[in-house]
């Protein structure tokens, strides 16, 4: 096949299974996004969340303090003590990251916290504790918050329902550790937007935003009030589909739900470009002789790594690299991965404009919002953010709107700091 029917060919694909950008209407999926974070924070029903975090505003810090933050992730515990002044945040003092309990064995509530508690316990001197909790959680008004949902990789069978920061507590006063402190608990996209603000808080910035893109995807932002609102945009479920996503999504055991997540995050991308190479080669856009070279039985299952080895090195020694036989069907796998990238990050783009639009921040040049972004997949996924950050300018320049979109680094431990002095 010539070149060029070769590239006719993978536009044909692309376009046929909803796997090109150019396939979506900003316009249209931005007032469907909109629409929905207003009915559901309304009270009404909808697939994002509209979590308030209940935290207020960040204080300005007058006198040096220092404050004890805490970040329980699926796979490691983090503590830092973060002095902070006037000037903003002058050290982090850390200590060892150890495996979050419950990874690998089956625990109990009570011991579950006692080991996070045992391996922070030289932190908990100061008077104020932020804990940045990775599993689904409710903030309460209190500052506390009660885990709204399980991990598969934290197997802690009660924990569905507890309160973190009393069980936290509880276990403090059972080790004999200081346990009367002030404690807050966030999530991490809370953190990353308030890891901004530590940034920034002196600055000409009008708001923060946390963006998330890892192994999940998710956005949290300030409502036109001031109060932080956790939105857990990847369950979001409004965006098209096409027969391949919906292949895919129906092989797991959550099927229906979490739909944008699953067409765009790192955790998902290599069951997803599994499903759209083997339906290349059912359709003889590749071999079958390819897939078979690719998909060995008794193989793991293609990773967002693998997709990510493959992109940045099509020649070089990966695992998709190995399966190709010749230049064409590099050509056409390059072709699919970077539309599946453009088509994530015009995603990702419609839903941080719609959390700038919402939050009515970031209208003048003079005093932009602070987008701060996180995550594995966002700072190892080739081409993503160069095209993030072209289809941002463009909403931008459509809607009126200004920002600035950064990496801050520790910005979760930052940000969870920052928690622990808000009003």
């Amino acid at each position: 096949m010539q070149p060029d029917r070769v590239n006719s060919a993978v536009r044909d694909f692309l376009k046929r299974h909803l796997l090109d950008a150019d396939c979506f209407c900003r316009e249209e999926l931005l007032d469907r996004f909109l629409s929905e974070m207003e009915t559901v924070r309304n009270g009404g029903t909808g697939s994002v969340k509209m979590i308030p975090a209940w935290i207020g505003h960040p204080v300005s810090i007058r006198k040096p303090v220092s404050v004890t933050a805490i970040d329980v992730g699926g796979t490691n515990v983090r503590s830092t003590v973060v002095t902070m002044d006037d000037q903003g945040i002058r050290s982090l003092d850390r200590l060892p990251a150890f495996p979050t309990p419950g990874v690998g064995e089956k625990l109990s509530t009570r011991e579950f916290f006692r080991r996070i508690v045992s391996g922070v316990g030289p932190h908990l001197q100061t008077g104020k504790i932020c804990i940045c909790f990775s599993l689904a959680n409710i903030p309460q008004k209190d500052r506390d918050a009660i885990v709204a949902a399980g991990a598969k990789q934290v197997d802690v069978p009660d924990l569905l329902g507890q309160r973190v920061g009393q069980c936290f507590r509880e276990a403090a006063a059972s080790l004999g550790l200081p346990n009367d402190q002030e404690i807050t608990v966030i999530n991490d996209t809370v953190a990353a937007a308030l890891g901004g603000w530590s940034e920034n808080h002196a600055g000409r910035c009008s708001g923060f935003i946390g963006f998330i893109y890892g192994t999940g995807t998710n956005i949290a932002y300030p409502e036109p009030t001031g109060e932080i609102v956790n939105i857990e945009s990847g369950a979001y479920c409004g965006f098209p589909t096409g027969d391949i996503d919906d292949r895919y999504d129906a092989m797991l055991i959550d099927a229906g739900n979490d739909r944008f997540e699953k067409m765009v995050a790192g955790g998902y991308q290599g069951g997803l470009m599994t499903c759209i190479l083997q339906t290349a080669a059912e359709e003889a856009l590749l071999s079958r002789s390819f897939a078979e070279r690719l998909f060995v039985p008794g193989e793991a299952p293609l990773t967002a790594a693998d997709i990510s080895a493959f992109s940045r090195n099509p020649s070089g020694e990966n695992r998709i690299a190995a399966a190709c036989e010749n230049d064409r069907e590099r050509s056409i796998l390059c072709s699919i991965f970077d539309a599946v990238t453009e088509r994530s990050a015009f995603l990702c783009s419609v839903t941080l404009t719609g959390a700038m639009l919402r939050s009515g921040i970031g209208r003048s040049p003079d005093a932009p919002v602070f987008i701060t972004a996180e995550g594995s997949t966002y700072l190892k996924q080739k081409g993503f953010r160069e095209l993030l950050e072209r289809d941002l300018a463009e909403a931008g320049r459509k809607y009126g709107l200004f920002y600035m979109l950064q990496h801050v680094p520790d910005a979760v431990l930052k940000g969870t700091a920052i928690a622990a002095i808000s009003e």
